[in-house]
Formats: structure tokens, C-alpha cells, sequence
């Protein structure tokens, strides 16, 4: 019997100094976590790492100290531990979600890394993951079942695929949204087209020197270049339209020349390819490759030009083979050569249609605007993919692409905005041919200026044959 009850009490006594044991262990577990969680502060908070630094001081002049600074450390990881909460709770909520759908490599889940808003329109979820980016789109769906949750995008980071972004829908972008002066860039050579979800889309002029703008009767195509040739017109380019239906569409620009005949057009569009060999000799005779570094060292500048294509297919469908073939060589010899000199071509189509958008053409117009089409054909043909026939068919609701794909609410333009600044111009007016040859006049004056500043260090000129280019049209 006192065998048993010594047994017991041996029994108790270690259970007891068990659970004190593990107590104390958990205790300085705690405390050990705290306190290297308070040091980790200090290493992303400058006003904390000069604490610590003058606690340290302190301690070394009273050892009385040691105990305090203890303290404050311990505090401050308690406090950097409560502030971790919401993320703590968003990484378990997230872990639970790639858990649940599969998305996970060797068993390591995506780590939760942070969220901001971008836009009144989208949020961005940033996630460290292992899950190759194709594994990702293909659980897109299942995502957005159990985020509840519309997904716009999944993007791989550029400067390290190991991050991916989830681009979540905050609220549907409107059905239309109007101009507004606050979207002219007057700085840098951008002309703005409308709203994303990640902000407003731009069209770089620099980085896409030509664009299509393709949409069906009623989708907002004119609208779109209206809005593109007030800009540019604010903006101080020179501004030519081509549109056969004699510029009804655009009766609010009246300093705009519009030409609607194609003895007219074909002489235009001759003297702009010229024009651009013009400059090309010009840029090499002063060492320079653009428009930009150009205007930078130049006592004349040249004008930034952009020739507004309102219905290409209409343009390009005449029955005159000579006509056609002339045609199709300007435009192509264009979209080649003035990528650089600052002369550039936008546009619209109403249906593309691979006998009218050559190959030519096509690839070397990047930069791609393309509305809602009923049938995926044009979709495929202006972006690769059926995008463009699974957006709501909005008026001003398009899908833009550069590097991506963008669904874009493009900005409603009211002709009232604009007010002419240079009288009325008509394609019949002396003016107009008194203005080619002014500009063309300005190169050769810049180009012999240049010539003459050249022969001074003609050690550092570089022959260079330019009848490529001649062949280049043949």
C-alpha cells in the first residue's frame, strides 16, 4: 500500500514539474520570440535602431539598465505582433484557398506578400511563389469560385518571376467615361486613350509610332480618334486626315486638312514617305536616332506628325490596280521607315480583314485597338486571340494591346472642347501646299546646316548608303 501511494505520489510530483517545465519553456519560448521579433524592427525603422543603439549605450553606463532594455525590446515585438495580425489572418485565408484548389509546388504554397489598391477600379495581390505562372492561369477560374472574386489578370513580376500578381476587381469600370484636360499629357509624347482598371491606358508615341483602331459601326472608333487628334492638336503636332466620308465625323476640327480624293491622298501620302528619307538623311548626317535626340541639338526643330486614318479598308479598296499598288507601297514604306523620324500613322479599320491588313502592314503595327465583334475572325486578326468577342458590347468598350492585353472604357470626346487656333483650312487651299514645301524647305536648310557643321570633323562621318532604302520600296 505505501509502495502504491509512493508510486502515485512520484507519479504526481512529475506531471507537476512536466507541466511547470513546459510552462517555463513556453514562457521563454514567448519571450525569445518577442524579443527577436522587437530586434527585427530595427532593421527596417531607423528611429527604433537609434533606440536601441542609445539603450545599448545606457546599459554599458548602468547595469541596472540590462533589465529595462529587456523590456523595451519585449515590447516592441508584442506591439510588431499585434500590427502582423491582419497579415497573419490573410496569409492562413490565402493558404487555405491554394490548399483547396491545388496551387501549390512540392507541397510549398505561395506565400501572401501584400496588397494595395492601384486604381478606384482594381487591387493588387502580390504573392512569393514557386508555381510556375502557366499553373496559375490555368486555376484562374477555380480562384475566382473560391475568392468570390473576378479576376482581371495574373502577372508574372518582370525583375523576378518568382512574384506574381493577382489583379482583382474593385468595381466594373463605367460604360463611359468623359474627357477630361487632366488626361493631356503635355510633357512627353503620349496621346491618351481611356480607363483600365490599372489606370488610364496610354499610347506611346515613342515605344508604338503607328496603331490600329478597329471597331464595328457604332463602337466609338471615331470617337477614339477624335480624341487622339485633339490631343494632338493641343499638343502642337501636325495633323493630317484621311477620311472618305468626306470628315463628317470630324466637322469639330476645322484647321484639320481632310482629304477625301485618291489623286489627293496618293500625293500626300507620297510626299510624307519623302519626307520621312528626308529626315532619315537629315538624323544620320547629325549622328542622332530619333525625333527627340534631333529637336535636343537642333537650331530648327521638326514638327512630330501624325496622318489619322479614319476607314483603311475604304482607302485601300480601289479598283485601280496602279492606284492600289502605289497605295499599299506608301503605307507599307511608312509603318517601315518612320518609325524614328516622328511621323506616324493611326488607323481605323471598321472590319480587318486579312486581304486588306497585308503582312506587311500588320507587323509593324504593334500597337493594337481592337472593339467588340460578334465574330472571333477580326479578334484573331487584330490581336491573336478571341478577346475582343467576349467583352461587353459597350460603345467605347475595347481591348488594347502592347505588351498585354487591356480591356479599355475609352474616353467619350465632345466636339464643343476643341477650339480652332489657325483659321479654317481646306485640302484645296494654297496655304496647305505653301506649308510642304515650307517644312520641306526646313529640313534641307537644317540638313545642309549640319552638313556644313559635319565638314569640320569629317573624321567622324560615317558614309553610309542610303539607296537600301530605294530597294526597300521596290
Amino acid at each position: 500500500m505505501k509502495k502504491e501511494n509512493q508510486s502515485l505520489t512520484d507519479t504526481l510530483i512529475e506531471n507537476v514539474f512536466y507541466v511547470f517545465g513546459w510552462i517555463i519553456g513556453k514562457m521563454f519560448g514567448t519571450i525569445w520570440y518577442y524579443l527577436k521579433k522587437g530586434l527585427s524592427v530595427a532593421k527596417h525603422n531607423i528611429i527604433v535602431l537609434i533606440g536601441y543603439i542609445f539603450l545599448v549605450l545606457l546599459m554599458f553606463a548602468s547595469g541596472q539598465m540590462v533589465f529595462f532594455g529587456l523590456l523595451v525590446i519585449i515590447g516592441v515585438g508584442i506591439w510588431q505582433h499585434i500590427k502582423e495580425a491582419p497579415i497573419r489572418k490573410m496569409e492562413n485565408y490565402f493558404n487555405e484557398v491554394f490548399t483547396s484548389v491545388g496551387l501549390h509546388s512540392n507541397d510549398i504554397i505561395p506565400s501572401y506578400c501584400g496588397d494595395e489598391d492601384i486604381s478606384e477600379y482594381a487591387s493588387v495581390v502580390k504573392f512569393y511563389s514557386l508555381v510556375p505562372i502557366g499553373e496559375w492561369l490555368k486555376k484562374k477560374d477555380s480562384l475566382e469560385m473560391y475568392l468570390n472574386e473576378k479576376i482581371l489578370d495574373i502577372i508574372q513580376d518582370e525583375k523576378d518571376n518568382r512574384y506574381i500578381w493577382l489583379v482583382i476587381e474593385r468595381k466594373p469600370l463605367p460604360d463611359m467615361i468623359k474627357w477630361e484636360e487632366r488626361y493631356l499629357n503635355l510633357l512627353d509624347d503620349i496621346l491618351t486613350i481611356g480607363m483600365t482598371s490599372l489606370g488610364v491606358m496610354e499610347l506611346n508615341l515613342n515605344k508604338y509610332p503607328h496603331a490600329f483602331i478597329a471597331g464595328e459601326t457604332g463602337s466609338g472608333k471615331s470617337n477614339i480618334l477624335k480624341c487622339l487628334i485633339y490631343q494632338s492638336l493641343e499638343k502642337g503636332y501636325e495633323v493630317t486626315l484621311i477620311d472618305f466620308k468626306r470628315g463628317v465625323s470630324f466637322s469639330g476640327f476645322k484647321d484639320v486638312p481632310i482629304y477625301y480624293d485618291y489623286e489627293e491622298t496618293i500625293t500626300v501620302l507620297d510626299d510624307t514617305v519623302e519626307e520621312t528619307k528626308k529626315r532619315l538623311d537629315l538624323f544620320r548626317k547629325c549622328g542622332v536616332e530619333s525625333l527627340k535626340d534631333y529637336n535636343k541639338v537642333a537650331m530648327i526643330p521638326l514638327e512630330r506628325k501624325i496622318i489619322f486614318i479614319d476607314e483603311l479598308a475604304e482607302l485601300l479598296s480601289v479598283r485601280d490596280k496602279e492606284k492600289s499598288r502605289v497605295l499599299y507601297d506608301n503605307i507599307e514604306t511608312l509603318v517601315r521607315l518612320s518609325r524614328s523620324v516622328g511621323i506616324h500613322l493611326i488607323m481605323g479599320i471598321q472590319r480587318p480583314d486579312s486581304t486588306i491588313v497585308t503582312g506587311q502592314i500588320k507587323s509593324n503595327v504593334a500597337y493594337r485597338v481592337c472593339g467588340h465583334f460578334a465574330d472571333k475572325e477580326p479578334s484573331r486578326i487584330m490581336l491573336g486571340n478571341d478577346k475582343a468577342s467576349t467583352i461587353p458590347n459597350i460603345k467605347g468598350r475595347f481591348i488594347v494591346k502592347d505588351n498585354h492585353f487591356f480591356e479599355v472604357q475609352c474616353f467619350y470626346y465632345d466636339n464643343a472642347l476643341y477650339k480652332p487656333r489657325r483659321g479654317n483650312l481646306n485640302v484645296t487651299d494654297n496655304s496647305i501646299a505653301e506649308k510642304e514645301k515650307q517644312a520641306v524647305n526646313d529640313i534641307e536648310i537644317a540638313s545642309n546646316e549640319a552638313e556644313n557643321k559635319q565638314q569640320a570633323k569629317t573624321s567622324k562621318t560615317i558614309d553610309f548608303d542610303f539607296s537600301d532604302i530605294e530597294k526597300m520600296k521596290e
